[in-house]
């Protein structure tokens, strides 16, 4: 499995390319100098295919009520780059 980071998103993808699933994290700012992240929800597998800009965005906007979308970009910016 690989997998592909943001600070609040993660993409697994699957061997042979099968598809992945999306997790969505809360990251928290520690004073003591790392940054825990608190895993929200990891959502079932779909097929690669499906893990798409629009897709990431209408899971996102489900938890969270503002979410900065240039990190959805960059998710997808490094999923398409490592296929």
């Amino acid at each position: 499995m690989k997998y592909i980071q943001t600070e609040n998103l993660t993409i697994i993808l699957y061997p042979n390319n099968e598809g992945g699933k999306l997790q969505i994290f809360n990251k928290h700012r520690s004073p003591y100098g790392y940054s825990p992240r608190s895993l929200i929800v990891s959502l079932y597998g779909v097929e690669t295919k499906q893990l798409t800009y629009n897709y990431v965005q209408q899971e996102v906007d489900k938890v969270y009520s503002t979410f900065n979308y240039d990190e959805i970009h960059e998710l997808i910016t490094k999923l398409n780059t490592n296929e």
